[in-house]
């Protein structure tokens, strides 16, 4: 809070400037020269002394409605309005009607000159403020009164308390010139950020939209251009993020068309210059308050989560710290890893959708500081997830590559025969119980009555048997083996079984129905042909 300077109390109050000196070091307020600033609660403070002073002469004097309604201007009017609270007594003198009454002095008073309009807005502000049951809308209404055509800059105002309560009034005005004003303002406040929170949040109200919003803030900050230090800059735009961010998170509304895009062109057009020479707390705070904008909006809508324009302000950032600065960044953000789940659900749920996406996986790798890492948080991401498609789930746990044992087993001579060996393994033990019975029982049956048939189905048995030898003698000399699960129930895993059907979300237990063929590579037990299964309904 900036105050007012003792000598320009002393103006007020009508009092030379030695005798506030006096008062003020009576009330324990330390004043060591005119131009000292008196901060609002030592205004309070002040008042309360004075009031107390002139109660030993006077008992039981206090404001009334009369002493309202007979004041000259608006800053007699003020200093009424903030004795009154310091005594706390504001609630009786404004029970009722006397509130319409107050309210209508303020805008009567305001009315006579426009040199004070912000001043009348910081008074109703206030009023509104301590307005119990609703009542501050009788205050709000009367908003567009105030103000006959656009306002001096909101920073002519005393200090904070009074830019916060004339903002508030800002922001119920109708008038054309309030959007405009309001983002000029929020952007040029140096520490109110009371007052910077009003003006955009009420400018959001506005624009209906977050992602329009963040537009309409990046389009305004040539505001910012007048500051020759880029330190003082900086903080500025920590300050300005940080309201936007406390704005963001209360919104109910409509996150609006490319947030993502419309975050990263924010970010850009803020952060200028030479970012790693600055304070990088301050620049890391900054991008952090991004950030959770970001977080806000997966919230309201947790399908752009599933878009990698979502995170463009991940790239973005990159691009404007560098690799290492970057990196240092990753290390110390609070609010990266809650962006990194997001982005490791939707790469799960683009898994249960048989997708690979190399723009989601691009976005995980700007918030780790390598590959390996990334692979890693996916497999602990995914490790319960057994439903996914095999071929998709082994390019995200390795993030967008395959592990050295798959690629040893793709390249291996033979491979692909073997499987074939297996497939033919499997179809003839299959089948073998049923030529079995059609040598034993029907070629006897048709020697009797067809016997040319007969002999063309002996052929056939024989056949069959022929086969069944050399695919037993080929599996034997390749090293392959039944899995021997024909008949068993078990856990369902789509890097093991072939689902009858198709892979389908939701299965737990099946029963195999079909023998699989494994072979050992290199001291490994690889499954050449998945068990077939079904869905276990026991």
């Amino acid at each position: 809070m900036n105050g007012i300077s003792a000598k320009k109390l002393a103006r007020d109050r009508g009092i030379p400037i030695k005798r506030l000196m006096a008062q003020l070091k009576e009330a324990g307020i330390a004043v060591s020269s005119e131009d000292d600033p008196i901060s609002g609660n030592d205004q309070l403070k002040f008042l309360q002394h004075i009031r107390a002073n002139e109660s030993k002469d006077e008992p039981g004097k206090e404001v009334t409605l009369s002493d309202i309604e007979l004041s000259a201007d608006l800053r007699e009017l003020n200093q009424l309005l903030t004795q009154a609270m310091a005594e706390r007594k504001i609630q009786a003198l404004i029970k009722d009607n006397n509130l319409d009454s107050v309210v209508e002095k303020v805008v009567e008073l305001n009315q006579e000159t426009d040199e004070h309009e912000l001043l009348s807005a910081a008074i109703l502000g206030r009023l509104a403020a301590v307005a119990r049951s609703s009542r501050e809308q009788v205050i709000f209404d009367r908003a567009d009164e105030i103000f006959s055509s656009e306002p001096a800059s909101i920073e002519t105002l005393e200090d904070g308390d009074a830019k916060s309560y004339a903002a508030t009034v800002i922001s119920y005005c109708s008038a054309s010139w309030t959007r405009e004003y309001s983002y000029r303002e929020a952007l040029a406040i140096d520490t109110a950020d009371n007052a910077r929170g009003e003006l955009l949040a009420a400018n959001l109200v506005r624009e209906e939209s977050i992602a329009a919003w963040l537009s309409a803030i990046t389009d305004h900050v040539t505001v910012l251009r007048g500051f020759e230090n880029a330190e003082a800059r900086l903080k500025r735009v920590r300050r300005i993020f940080g309201v936007m961010r406390d704005i963001a998170e209360r919104w109910r509304g409509d996150v609006g068309a490319e947030v993502g895009a419309r975050l990263a062109d924010c970010m850009k057009a803020f952060l200028t210059g030479k970012l790693g020479e600055l304070d990088q707390a301050v620049l890391f705070g900054s991008i952090d308050h991004l950030l959770t904008i970001l977080r806000r909006v997966i919230e309201l809508r947790f399908s752009t989560a599933l878009y990698a324009t979502t995170y463009g302000m991940l790239d973005q950032g990159k691009k404007l710290l560098g690799p290492g600065v970057w990196g240092r960044f990753i290390d110390q953000s609070v609010v990266l890893p809650e962006i990194r789940v997001a982005l490791l659900e939707a790469a799960l749920v683009l898994a249960r959708q048989n997708r690979q996406y190399k723009e989601i996986l691009s976005c995980l790798l700007a918030c780790y500081t390598s590959r390996p890492q990334v692979a890693a948080a996916i497999k602990r991401h995914f490790q319960d997830a057994r439903d996914l498609d095999p071929e998709v789930a082994e390019w995200w746990r390795t993030a967008g590559g395959e592990s050295e044992g798959r690629r040893h087993v793709e390249h291996k001579v033979g491979n692909n025969e073997d499987a074939q060996i297996g497939a033919l393994l499997i179809e003839v033990d299959s089948n073998r119980e049923a030529m079995g019975k059609v040598g034993r029982a029907v070629v006897p049956l048709l020697e009797i009555s067809e016997p040319v048939l007969a002999s063309t189905v002996k052929k056939a048995v024989d056949g069959y048997q022929g086969i069944d030898q050399t695919a037993r003698r080929l599996a034997r000399m390749r090293k392959l083996t039944k899995t021997d699960l024909k008949g068993e129930r078990l856990e369902y895993n789509p890097l093991e079984h072939e689902l009858l059907g198709g892979h389908k979300a939701g299965v737990r237990r099946v029963k195999v129905v079909r023998d699989g063929i494994k072979k050992e590579f290199a001291g490994k037990i690889k499954t050449l042909v998945k068990p077939w299964v079904e869905p276990d309904e026991e």
